[in-house]
């Protein structure tokens, strides 16, 4: 018999049940956070006509076809062909533009779940992972305030998260950085090349700027590295261009700053960074990154920002928006490989109850639901092994409290309001 290859495939990432207990806390502590703030879950299909996903931006080379892996009815193979969703953006155009006549403006939506990008694997990024969005999106016009939210939210959740750990939530305009170019005089075509350029000047510090004079780069690096705090770094872009588009961007950088400080958002949380400037196309206003401040080779915890044109392809309306994306699986991968985070609890069971003898075992098949029924997950062990095995196992999986049955019982916990909860229950 030839052997079967049973490696995962190449960006297909797979958890450990420890590691995936995890997932599952991040994934409800982000969604009760989400709803916290007013933006309920919406689930969008997985799959939708591949000439929508192309229409707002999707690469056809990244994308993923759903068909099946045998068909009759084979004869126009791009005919009405489907794919699989490379983000939630998309989806949401999508289901604003089918329900727009339903929906109360602006709309609020979350989504926690997965998207496939059939990028080149590398270590830490993958073909498939989950993503956490929230976006809001206005009819015709959409308040800054909104996007003092969004940071807002990023700094409540890793303060939740990882409070141990120091980040800063970097926050800036693309209308000053494209405002900057115009004002040299750059060619409007080139904005994108050299927004890439300034987006990548961390991980790159030594780049060159292609087909633009070494003085135009240097003026950049110059620009952007602009420091202080949040004031005087707006008192400096006051002063520094008259363009009518950077002065746009930095009359709404500082609303921004402002309603910040409203909401009572620790200034040690955020700061202005005119590096960040978010390398998709779409941004046309305030964008943000939040990183580790000590863990920096981590890379983006969460990003995002302010766009005007969210489905006026499918709708031909104007519906500015704004939004967060924590890339969730790249995002915990990288922790658990930095062991900055190290599950060690594989169970679900708080407790476990263990047999001494199988002669008890119906004693402790009692004893599990009865403590199961007060609401504690617990599991007996089933299998007819010695005590030590049984130790072994339970300590294997990190299940906090034993209760071990034998003419009597004994129980014993990490936890001593757990293990006196315990002793009630089976006494």
């Amino acid at each position: 018999m030839a052997k079967t290859n049973v490696s995962a495939p190449s960006g297909f990432p797979e958890f450990s049940p420890a590691q995936q207990r995890v997932v599952q806390k991040w994934k409800r502590t982000i969604s009760e956070i989400f709803e916290q703030h007013g933006f309920p879950m919406l689930e969008t299909p997985l799959v939708e006509r591949a000439e929508n996903f192309v229409a707002k931006g999707g690469n056809p080379k990244e994308m993923y076809v759903l068909d099946r892996l045998l068909r009759e009815d084979a004869v126009d193979q791009e005919k009405d062909q489907r794919a699989i969703r490379f983000d939630h953006t998309v989806p949401l155009a999508l289901f604003v533009a089918r329900n727009f006549n339903e929906l109360s403006f602006p709309f609020r939506r979350s989504v926690i779940g997965p998207v496939l990008r059939g990028e080149r694997a590398q270590r830490g990024r993958f073909r498939q992972f989950d993503q956490c969005d929230i976006d809001v999106i206005g009819s015709e016009k959409l308040s800054l305030a909104n996007d003092a939210q969004m940071v807002a939210i990023i700094a409540q959740i890793f303060e939740k998260l990882m409070s141990e750990q120091k980040f800063k939530i970097k926050i800036n305009n693309r209308k000053i950085l494209t405002g900057f170019f115009a004002a040299f005089d750059a060619d409007p075509t080139e904005f994108k090349k050299i927004l890439d350029f300034v987006d990548n000047l961390e991980k790159t510090p030594n780049a060159k700027l292609a087909g633009h004079p070494i003085e135009f780069q240097e003026r950049i690096l110059e620009f952007v590295e602009m420091s202080g705090s949040a004031d005087e770094i707006l008192g400096k872009l006051k002063n520094f261009s008259d363009h009518e588009l950077f002065q746009t961007g930095v009359a709404e950088l500082s609303e921004v700053v402002q309603n910040l400080r409203a909401m009572g958002i620790s200034e040690n949380l955020w700061t202005i960074d005119l590096r960040v400037a978010r390398g998709l196309d779409y941004y046309t206003g305030t964008v943000f990154e939040a990183i580790f401040t000590e863990h920096e080779r981590i890379g983006s915890l969460a990003g995002g920002g302010r766009y005007d044109d969210l489905a006026e392809v499918f709708t031909g309306k104007k519906l500015p928006g704004v939004g967060i994306s924590i890339g969730l699986t790249r995002l915990l991968w990288q922790l658990f490989d930095a062991k900055i985070i190290s599950p060690e609890r594989a169970s679900s069971s708080d407790v476990i109850v263990l047999s001494r003898s199988p002669e008890v075992f119906s004693k402790s098949l009692e004893i599990g639901e009865k403590i199961r029924n007060a609401g504690i997950p617990t599991e007996v062990f089933f299998e007819p092994k010695k005590i030590q095995k049984q130790f072994d196992f339970a300590k294997k999986m990190g299940i906090p409290c034993r209760v071990i049955v034998g003419d009597d019982f004994v129980v014993e916990c990490d936890d001593e309001n757990l293990r006196a909860m315990i002793s009630d229950l089976v006494k």
